[in-house]
């Protein structure tokens, strides 16, 4: 399933599609079993990313949730700027991680931006564990981005070519998990 939708890019456009047509979220197929007919199933809160000062001034972020009436499981979909499994910004990511690919060590990154040195840390081993297989899925949709001579190098032309939140976009839409 497409856990994230392309086109809401803010938190402001989340919650103006929420309130003018919230089935914009509503899946077409099950993830799990792939049946249709997802049924709106309620909505949880979710915490709104660190790192800039919108976090403050959005009282709630709530997320939908959709039931399966086959499989009786549920799923939800996310806007576009938030990251599935992580509590920042893409921007956020995306900021500390070309610090990182121009040569910067975690210690000095982590003294001038928000995450903390382990969480930079953990960053980094997910990007370089992970970019064999974003590399491929990428390329394949990109094939400007072949070009690259290893890994650092592949990931500084992509921020040149998207921000990070498209590109873990592109590749949730061909089911990659993304963190």
């Amino acid at each position: 399933m497409k856990r994230i939708l392309p086109e809401i890019e803010t938190l402001e456009q989340h919650q103006l599609q929420l309130q003018s047509d919230p089935d914009a979220y509503r899946p077409e197929r099950c993830p799990h079993c792939g049946k249709g007919g997802m049924h709106h199933h309620g909505r949880y809160e979710r915490n709104t990313p660190r790192g800039e000062g919108m976090a403050f001034s959005l009282v709630s972020l709530f997320i939908l949730r959709f039931y399966c009436p086959k499989c009786h499981r549920t799923c939800s979909r996310l806007p576009a700027c938030l990251s599935p499994r992580r509590q920042y910004w893409w921007k956020s990511q995306q900021a500390v991680l070309e610090q990182l690919i121009s040569g910067e060590s975690i210690h000095e990154v982590a003294r001038w931006l928000w995450p903390s040195r382990r969480t930079i840390g953990r960053w980094w081993q997910w990007l370089e564990g992970k970019s064999d297989v974003h590399c491929l899925h990428l390329r394949t949709r990109f094939p400007e981005l072949g070009r690259a001579v290893d890994w650092k190098a592949f990931w500084s032309l992509c921020f040149d070519r998207m921000n990070l939140g498209e590109a873990m976009g592109w590749l949730d839409r061909v089911e990659v998990i993304v963190p």
